[in-house]
């Protein structure tokens, strides 16, 4: 039986500018940092607490550069959308302005590589 999903791949072109910006900007934790011998570098961050983690994976070394900026649909949670929009805003993060719908209110979030993610208030 499958217990949890463990993580989910970013293709990225830029590990460490990745990894600074996961960290750096939207408080991530780094979960797995090691070396990977010929595939390079295997880095997973994850926010804190959090039980699955994005792998930042060199989209070169996995022959995946036609996947930069595209992947899965992801949504992440926060306890408060509109306080999480003035600090990222404050950080010079791609943020949206927050929106409600009848989901709930929400910001999208744009990374270097243009991965997009959906931030939902719990």
């Amino acid at each position: 039986m499958i217990t949890k999903l463990n993580t989910v791949a970013l293709y990225v072109t830029d590990q460490e500018r990745s990894k600074q910006f996961y960290v750096d900007k939207l408080g991530f934790d780094v979960t797995t940092d090691s070396d990977m011998g010929g595939m390079g570098r295997w880095l997973e961050v994850a926010p804190g607490g959090g039980g699955t983690a994005f792998v930042l994976a060199n989209a070169e070394a996995f022959g995946k550069t036609d996947r930069i900026g595209d992947s899965a649909d992801v949504t992440l949670r926060c306890a408060d959308v509109r306080a999480l929009h003035a600090d990222l805003s404050g950080k010079g993060v791609p943020v949206t302005e927050p929106e409600t719908q009848d989901f709930g209110t929400f910001v999208t979030v744009t990374d270097p590589d243009g991965h997009e993610f959906l931030i939902s208030q719990e």
